[in-house]
């Protein structure tokens, strides 16, 4: 960040790193039993996220797992 705030020229960086694109993403809906709902926003609650990005977190723990074996 120093760099950039003293004006230097970055562009050798940013080639280096080539362009990053984000994942495509698709919407889904998913339903849940309201006492389920309760305990996954407890649980975001207390870890300080919202519902979706724990869910997105959980699913993704899952998949690497499966995908592991």
């Amino acid at each position: 960040m120093d760099r950039f705030l003293e004006n230097e020229d970055l562009s050798e960086d940013f080639n280096k790193r080539g362009i990053v694109k984000k994942p495509q993403m698709k919407k889904i809906n998913l339903d849940l039993p309201a006492d389920l709902v309760q305990q996954i926003d407890h649980i975001a609650q207390k870890i300080g996220i919202a519902r979706q990005p724990l869910i997105k977190i959980w699913i993704h723990e899952r998949l690497k797992t499966e995908g592991s074996r």
